[in-house]
C-alpha cells in the first residue's frame, strides 16, 4: 500500500489534469452525485483523512513562530475574503461570485504542509495554521460571506452546522485518531491512498458543475487575480522571517483549500455555484508544485536547496496531507 501511495502522489498532477477533464467531459453523472449531496460527503471523508495525518504532539511542538502564527491568521482572516470580494467582480452572476467568495473564507490548503516539507520549510507552522485556519473557516465563513454581502441559499446557522458536520467533525475525530495512533501509524499508507482518490473524486464532482464557454475565461481570470494575490501576501508576511520560516508562511497563505471551498459553495449557494472551484484546484496544485521546484532550487544558508528537517518531518507525519 505504501508504494501504492507513493505511486498515486507521484503522478498527482496529471491524475489531477484527468480527473478534471473527465468530470468536464462527462458531466451527467457528477452533476447527479451533486444534486445528491455528494460532494459534501466525500469533503467529509477527505478532511478525515487530513485530520489522521496531524498529530497533537507536532503541533504543540511549535513555540518560537506563535506570533507569527497568530500574525498570519488574523490577517488571512481579514484579508483573503476582501481579494476573493474583488475578484468575484470579474465573473457574472450570483452562483459563481459565491463560488469565488467561498475561496477567500477556506483554510489552508492540505497540500502545502507536505509541500512546505518538501521545500525544506517548518512543517510544523504549516500544520499550526491549517488547523488554526480550519477553525476560524468552521466558525466565520457564514458571517464574513454575510458581510461581503454573499445572498446564501441556507441561512448562517445552516452553513455552521454543514461545517462543523463535514469539516470539524472529521477533522477532530482524525486528529484524536492519529494522536492516540492506536495502530501505530500502520494505516497510515491506506489513508494516503483514500485521501487521494477522495481528493479525484471530489475534483471530478466539482469539474463537472464546468460549462465550458468563451465566457469562462473570465472564472479563470478571477481564480488566477485571487491565487496572484494570496500569493503577494504569503510573500510579505514572511518578509524577515528565516528561509524555512517564509516557505512555512507562503505557501499555506498562498494555497487555499478548493476542496473545503467547494463544499461551502454547494452548502451555501447550490452545487453549480463549486463550478469555479475546479479550475482553482488545478491552478493552486499546479502553482504549489511550480513554487517547491523554484524554493529547493534556491541555495540555503548551509549550502543545500530545499531540505531540512522539516523535509523529514512532513515526509513521516503528514505524508497523508500529500494527496492533493
Amino acid at each position: 500500500m505504501t508504494r501504492l501511495a507513493d505511486a498515486l502522489e507521484r503522478f498527482l498532477l496529471p491524475l489531477v489534469v484527468t480527473a478534471a477533464a473527465v468530470g468536464i467531459a462527462f458531466p451527467g453523472p457528477g452533476r447527479r452525485l451533486d444534486a445528491a449531496n455528494a460532494i459534501l460527503a466525500t469533503l467529509a471523508v477527505l478532511v478525515f483523512c487530513t485530520g489522521a495525518s496531524l498529530a497533537f504532539t507536532d503541533i504543540a511542538a511549535l513555540k518560537t513562530a506563535s506570533r507569527r502564527l497568530l500574525l498570519v491568521l488574523a490577517v488571512t482572516t481579514v484579508t483573503l475574503p476582501a481579494f476573493a470580494w474583488l475578484a468575484s467582480h470579474l465573473v457574472s452572476g450570483p452562483a459563481l461570485r459565491g463560488g469565488v467568495l467561498a475561496v477567500g473564507v477556506a483554510p489552508t490548503e492540505v497540500a502545502s504542509v507536505a509541500l512546505t516539507g518538501l521545500a525544506g520549510g517548518e512543517a510544523a507552522l504549516a500544520a499550526a495554521l491549517l488547523v488554526g485556519s480550519t477553525v476560524i473557516t468552521v466558525l466565520l465563513a457564514g458571517p464574513i460571506l454575510a458581510l461581503l454581502g454573499a445572498h446564501s441559499t441556507t441561512s448562517q446557522l445552516g452553513l455552521l452546522a454543514t461545517l462543523a458536520l463535514v469539516v470539524a467533525l472529521p477533522l477532530a475525530a482524525g486528529f484524536a485518531m492519529r494522536s492516540v495512533d492506536p495502530l501505530g501509524g500502520r494505516e497510515q499508507p491506506l489513508l494516503r491512498i483514500i485521501a487521494t482518490l477522495s481528493l479525484l473524486v471530489l475534483l471530478w464532482e466539482v469539474a463537472s458543475e464546468l460549462h465550458l464557454r468563451v465566457s469562462d475565461a473570465s472564472m479563470v481570470a478571477a481564480v488566477l487575480v485571487y491565487l496572484a494575490c494570496g500569493a503577494a501576501l504569503g510573500w510579505l508576511l514572511g518578509t524577515g522571517a528565516a528561509p524555512a520560516r517564509r516557505t512555512a508562511v507562503f505557501l499555506p497563505t498562498a494555497m487555499r483549500d478548493f476542496a473545503v471551498a467547494a463544499g461551502i459553495a454547494a452548502s451555501a449557494f447550490g452545487a453549480p455555484a463549486a463550478a469555479p472551484l475546479g479550475i482553482y484546484g488545478i491552478l493552486v496544485l499546479v502553482f504549489g508544485s511550480a513554487a517547491v521546484n523554484l524554493i529547493r532550487r534556491r541555495p540555503s544558508p548551509t549550502g543545500q536547496a530545499g531540505r531540512s528537517r522539516s523535509g523529514t518531518w512532513a515526509r513521516g507525519h503528514v505524508r497523508g496531507a500529500g494527496r492533493r
